[in-house]
């Protein structure tokens, strides 16, 4: 099963790519943020709040700057292992961006995570709005 979205961010490419790839970027409900876009290099988001605990732990298997990302994800070992593919390019009023989350096993899985890509965006455009 996979996911594909498409998103229009009114902020400039290196803005908008150099954000998705920084741990400073902690869009709730993650509490902390730790990335190495590097190929082979880790993405770990974590979510430590009194509603729930959990990691997600991944690879990046492919790092073009500003343009593309590939990288793995799993939550909390669980053996869903899926993949995130994001495409960025700059639009004459901001960024596009294009995802594709494949690999899923389960629809339930599948429907939270389409449900999740939805809320990130819109704190990632928060988050952006309010970066200097």
């Amino acid at each position: 099963m996979n996911i594909e979205k498409n998103y229009d961010l009114s902020f400039p490419l290196e803005k908008v790519y150099a954000t998705w790839i920084s741990s400073d970027t902690v869009i709730a409900p993650a509490t902390s943020m730790d990335i190495l876009p590097k190929l082979g290099g880790h993405y770990r988001l974590v979510v430590d709040t009194p509603e729930f605990k959990g990691k997600n732990e991944g690879v990046f298997l492919l790092v073009d700057p500003n343009c593309h990302l590939c990288y793995t994800w799993e939550w909390n070992n669980d053996g869903e292992v899926s993949e995130i593919d994001v495409n960025f390019s700059a639009t004459g009023k901001g960024t596009a961006i294009r995802i594709l989350h494949s690999g899923f096993v389960n629809q339930a899985s599948a429907d939270r995570h389409d449900q999740g890509w939805d809320s990130y965006i819109e704190g990632f455009k928060l988050f952006l709005s309010k970066a200097v």
